[in-house]
Parts: structure tokens; sequence; C-alpha cells
């Protein structure tokens, strides 16, 4: 993937909110990362809490996927509400909320991929 294209990406709605969510805590965004993962990594690196580890391996993986349009898309494909509905959700959240919704999603999304089988015993507590 080109830096255009990954700029690209960040335009999108999705990445400019949570663009916005890291300059309110004072985070330089990463030109080289989509920042939706950079917020979500940041959200961990906060403390919220998460319901298994795996989410914070596949997080890494998303973030180092050299295709950041396809770790994107699986990220929000098939959301209840639509993207736009996230989108309208992440603007009215505080940072730290903002990356715990999105950690949630991802979650989510691994729960229900039958291509990436979520072991239930894998806690975090």
């Amino acid at each position: 993937m080109t830096n255009s294209d990954l700029e690209h990406l960040n335009l999108l709605p999705i990445n400019q909110v949570a663009c916005l969510k890291l300059r309110m805590v004072e985070v330089s965004a990463d030109p080289t990362l989509l920042a939706v993962f950079q917020l979500m990594k940041w959200g961990i690196d906060a403390g919220v809490p998460l319901t298994h580890r795996r989410t914070a391996r596949e997080l890494e993986r998303l973030r180092r996927d050299s295709d950041a349009g396809k770790a994107l898309a699986y990220l929000l494909e098939n959301l209840p509400g639509g993207v736009a509905h996230l989108h309208k959700r992440l603007i009215r959240l505080k940072p730290r909320a903002a990356a715990q919704l999105l950690l949630e999603i991802l979650d989510m999304r691994l729960k229900a991929d039958p291509r990436n089988p979520y072991p239930g015993g894998d806690s975090a507590f």
C-alpha cells in the first residue's frame, strides 16, 4: 500500500474522528497507520479493559496488515446501524470511550468471523 493510499484512507470520516480523539489526548497521529487503529491501541495502553487477550493480538495484526483498506473493511463490515451510525456515536464519545467502542466492535467481529475462530477460554482475566 502506498503512502497516498494510506493518506486517502485516513481522510475517511471514521479515521478523521479517530484523529480528532487522538488530538484530544495530545497524541500525534502516525501517518504510517490508520488513525482508527492508532486510537484503539491508545485505548489499550490507557487501560481500556479487554474481554480477551486475543483482541489486542488481532489489533496488532490489523495495524501491521500491508493492505490497510482490507484491515479497515474487516473491522467495519456489516456493522449494526452501519458506518454512518458508528461515526455519529464516536463523535459524541470521549477518546477513551471511543477507543473502547472500537475495541468492542473488533471483539464482536472476531466472535462472528468463521474464518477466525474465537476460543472461549482465551479470557483476559
